[in-house]
């Protein structure tokens, strides 16, 4: 039986210096689920299921909302942690941006939760590590450059297959 598939929107990240920063924290130490430069994305909205109907209104949104908004540049500065902070459940790299505050509204203006804008790095605490302590990282910034329409696939790697990709920027 398969399992019903989900999306979500997102900015991919495959940014090198974030991956290398992350391999510094000694992730694999500490979460089961430790994410992969590919996998590296900031959700603008979680989906779950959408029927083809859906992901093609979906599809002309997302051309939509990409065509008002310019490529713009992110400065990823902290680390985040969801959870207890010695045993997040889920951490990442923070940042903030006026733009992405004024995409994400777009993408999701009746949003029923603050929006906490995060690269995840790695989820699921091993039951058997030590204490999660963290130190400040260096800065890294990334040009987001598009807007994707993901596919969530659990059991592949990478977990995360784009099924609609856009520019950022108005139409030449």
């Amino acid at each position: 039986m398969r399992q019903e598939r989900h999306f979500f929107v997102a900015l991919p990240i495959p940014s090198e210096d974030l991956a290398n920063t992350a391999k510094h924290l000694s992730l694999p130490d500490y979460f089961r689920n430790v994410y992969t430069l590919e996998e590296y994305h900031l959700t603008l909205r979680f989906f779950g299921p959408l029927e083809i109907e859906e992901q093609q209104s979906w599809k002309q949104q997302l051309q939509e909302i990409a065509h008002t908004i310019e490529p713009f540049v992110l400065r990823l500065d902290r680390l985040i942690a969801f959870g207890r902070d010695e045993r997040p459940r889920v951490v990442g790299f923070g940042t903030e941006a006026d733009e992405l505050f004024q995409l994400a509204s777009q993408v999701d203006p009746n949003a029923t939760k603050p929006f906490v804008p995060h690269v995840t790095i790695a989820k699921k605490w091993r039951a058997e590590a030590e204490e999660w302590t963290t130190s400040p990282i260096q800065p890294v910034e990334w040009t987001v450059r598009e807007l994707v329409l993901f596919e969530i696939r659990p059991e592949a790697s990478p977990r995360y297959e784009p099924i609609y990709r856009v520019q950022l920027g108005k139409e030449e």
